[in-house]
């Protein structure tokens, strides 16, 4: 995905999995630490997806519960928590060392792959 979204041609681009929080999730999130947005910003966005998906699945969720099912089930199941990213930011940290090792050693993208993506998706504001 990330090098296909360094290619011109193929934006605007969009990706997605089926709740758009794991995989997706994970894509945003390591994309934007890449790009050197602020973890606060990056965790931020991240858990924005609970306002969307929890009441996409409110029904569902209201006839698990009204059934007996444990209300924190459907919680931990679809929606997302500070944790979850958190996890996946100390793995990376501990197998590859930086955001940029991650996207170097693990996705085969080296440092000029990595510009490119910064050149692509930053710009400078002009005054």
């Amino acid at each position: 995905m990330f090098i296909e979204l360094r290619d011109k041609d193929q934006l605007p681009s969009l990706f997605h999995c089926t709740t758009g929080k794991d995989r997706s999730g994970w894509a945003a999130a390591a994309l934007l630490t890449l790009l050197g947005v602020p973890e606060e910003k990056v965790y931020e966005d991240y858990l924005r997806s609970n306002e969307y998906i929890l009441p996409a699945y409110k029904q569902a969720i209201d006839g698990f519960v009204a059934e007996g099912g444990d209300p924190s089930i459907p919680q931990d199941l679809l929606g997302v928590k500070t944790e979850y990213l958190r996890s996946s930011f100390d793995e990376v940290k501990t197998q590859y060392g930086s955001i940029e090792g991650y996207f170097e050693k693990g996705l085969g993208i080296d440092k000029a792959g990595q510009q490119q993506l910064r050149d692509r998706f930053l710009t400078v504001a002009q005054k």
